[in-house]
């Protein structure tokens, strides 16, 4: 049996047989961990603080039969805000359920971990939660090697200014000389100025300046929906969380459980 410790933040908690809970927990050191809290929906438990949704905690783990098991631990911060609001929690879990889903098959890496904290922290504060969880998607596949090229035309190479149209197929901007606007096609998106702005800064910025912006209303609906393209393109999926702000009552709320029934 091989033990071992480390903070994390719990992205996923669910029930497990009779009154455990399993759940995937982003650390700095060991990646995306994946393991059983037993006995943890028990009110009496000393595990139950350690398996709600979205919490930070120091875990103690011990790794028996090729399985992690949660032994003990210490709660840090629970981030109730999250909480607070329909929005702030289905933001939350949109951008928890993308962590997951690239994180799991990821090597370790602290960079996730911590970009995942500053998220987490902005989004229970922020007034716009929903973008800001769009805007760690970008963040995220970019520090996974997936950035779109936006500084330059991804043909020519010359620079782009102002508002330029957004190839998935190519996975970059075009300039507006003809033999590279040619190459738009049904799959590109147009983007704004203000909206490339946006991008470039989520791609470039340093982690305690990433979520310090001021952008319009047009901005934000021509950056959401370019983001939530872009995040179904590269990780092929269809991610349907975010679905639930537009119409609540057709969404499965059991992902968005913060504790124990």
């Amino acid at each position: 049996m091989t033990r071992i410790s480390s903070k994390g933040f719990v992205l996923a908690s669910f029930p497990y047989r009779d009154r455990d809970r399993m759940l995937h927990i982003l650390t700095p050191d060991y990646g995306l961990i994946s393991a059983s809290a037993r006995g943890a929906c028990s009110v009496k438990s000393k595990l139950r603080p350690l398996s709600n949704l979205f919490s930070l905690c120091n875990f103690d783990f011990f790794y028996q039969r090729e399985r992690f098991y949660v032994d003990d631990g210490e709660l840090i911060e629970a981030f109730l805000p999250l909480s607070e609001s329909i929005e702030h929690l289905t933001a939350a879990s949109h951008a928890a359920e993308v962590f997951k889903d690239l994180t799991r098959n990821s090597p370790p890496d602290s960079k996730y971990f911590d970009l995942w904290a500053y998220t987490a922290y902005e989004i229970s504060q922020s007034e716009s939660p929903v973008l800001i969880s769009r805007l760690s998607t970008l963040r995220l596949l970019a520090e996974a090697g997936y950035a779109p090229h936006l500084d330059s035309c991804c043909i020519c190479q010359r620079p782009v200014r102002g508002e330029a149209d957004f190839s998935f197929r190519l996975s970059g901007i075009l300039c507006g000389r003809r033999d590279c606007s040619g190459n738009a096609s049904e799959d590109s998106i147009r983007l704004s100025e203000g909206t490339l702005a946006l991008l470039r800064h989520i791609l470039t910025a340093n982690l305690n300046r990433l979520y310090r912006f001021t952008v319009a209303d047009d901005v934000v609906a021509n950056a959401s929906r370019f983001l939530d393209l872009y995040l179904n393109e590269k990780m092929e999926k269809t991610y349907k969380k975010l679905d639930l702000l537009a119409d609540p009552f057709d969404i499965d709320l059991s992902g968005l459980q913060r504790k124990c029934d």
